[in-house]
């Protein structure tokens, strides 16, 4: 079978940039052939489809010139999107096109060419862009929800990086392709890897008939898991105001005996690391990958999940259960559907502070608690989250929507 997998990054930038790589890996030694399509960028892995790639359009910085303006036609519409994608299916005649994260970048132009072509779509849904204008859901209390805020409304707030034209832009972008109904019309089969995110697709108003709960996996048989630690806290993720690692910080302020180590990089590392000037027991450890990523693991009491936003279904979670390590994380969105309080790990409400601490010194200085929640933390990865199911059922989607289309 040969299929594109669509997404605006093709390197390793986020989870759903690794989700994307490893089932395009995966779907390759299964003898499929796999054809990227992404934004030109100098980070890209190499590929001879990358011609066919539109060009890269910046969004970190936010501005009215004329590159703001480029970036803001590019979210609603892009030309060069949809005939760079026309391009690429008249030279590989796929079989199937699985779209990621394609907003802002790509935009959904790139459906059209792949709707004309009659080739049917499935898409894994990563965040929230579908139902609301913020990918990420502020969690009750930790920020304004804007999914139903009106254009004027979520402009003056400035729930986008600050600023009154990038959530302008964001809004716009929103309702117009919401009204365009292009990813209803033309998806197939949308992928939730959560139950939490199902249910938001369905109050925003898609069929429920067309969308299937695939859980995450991992490779659970080939990583030996590790029952002793040294007593840390771990954090591993995104260094941005949602994710919450200050409460981690002034968590660390509250118990000086406990050590914190801080894993990855972002926009709010020099505002984290400022918070935590003259913590000896904070450490950054910078962006770390591989086995110096899976020591930090095993050596975790705990790893700890701080979001206040609700998170759809965060991988660190698996990887941390498949090396026996269990997890302190923030009740929310998908969340408790891996982490069940008190069985391998335990729930919290994003910024109770003292729930936090508390938590904390339980899972560290409770040695029968942290024993018992890291082997059942291990055991769940086993039962539930199996790669090999995840794979064998994206497959199955997969034939589903080819057979449709015969």
């Amino acid at each position: 079978m040969k299929i594109i997998q669509a997404n605006k990054f093709y390197y390793l930038k986020g989870g759903a940039e690794r989700y994307m790589l490893d089932l395009s890996d995966w779907l390759g030694k299964q003898g499929h052939e796999i054809i990227p399509f992404a934004m030109q960028h100098q980070s890209n892995i190499e590929t001879q489809y990358d011609r066919f790639f539109p060009s890269y359009v910046e969004t970190r910085k936010v501005s009215l010139s004329p590159s703001g303006l480029r970036t803001f036609l590019r979210m609603l519409y892009s030309r060069q999107t949809k005939q760079k994608m026309s391009a690429l299916i008249s030279e590989v005649q796929p079989d199937l096109c699985h779209i990621h994260n394609i907003y802002t970048q790509l935009s959904p132009s790139l459906l059209q060419p792949i709707h004309e072509h009659n080739i049917p779509v499935v898409m894994t849904v990563h965040d929230h862009h579908l139902v609301s204008p913020q990918y990420v859901r502020p969690a009750e209390g930790c920020g304004d929800d804007h999914q139903h805020s009106g254009i004027v409304r979520g402009t003056a707030a400035r729930f986008h990086k600050c600023s009154f034209s990038a959530s302008f832009a964001q809004m716009f972008a929103y309702k117009f392709q919401r009204a365009m109904g292009m990813y209803r019309r033309v998806v197939k089969t949308f992928i939730t890897p959560s139950k939490y995110m199902k249910n938001q697709l369905v109050q925003g108003g898609f069929d429920r008939e067309k969308i299937r709960v695939i859980p995450f996996g991992i490779d659970a048989q080939h990583i030996e898991p590790v029952y002793k630690n040294n007593g840390y806290i771990l954090y591993v993720g995104r260094l941005s105001e949602e994710k919450g690692v200050d409460t981690l910080i002034k968590a660390a302020q509250m118990l000086p005996d406990i050590k914190f180590r801080i894993v990855g990089r972002g926009p709010d590392e020099q505002y984290l690391h400022n918070l935590a000037h003259g913590l000896s027991n904070v450490s950054f450890e910078g962006f770390r990958v591989g086995d110096e990523l899976k020591r930090l693991y095993e050596g975790a009491a705990a790893v700890a999940l701080p979001s206040c936003v609700h998170e759809n279904a965060p991988l660190v979670l698996l990887e941390a259960f498949a090396l026996g390590t269990p997890a302190i994380a923030s009740d929310v969105g998908g969340i408790p559907e891996i982490v069940e309080d008190r069985i391998n790990g335990l729930l919290v409400q994003p910024i109770d502070l003292p729930g936090w601490t508390e938590a904390i010194l339980r899972i560290v200085y409770d040695e029968d608690l942290q024993a018992e929640l890291a082997r059942n933390a291990r055991s769940v990865v086993e039962k539930r989250f199996s790669l090999d199911d995840h794979y064998r059922q994206v497959m199955n989607v997969y034939q589903e929507a080819t057979n449709f289309h015969l």
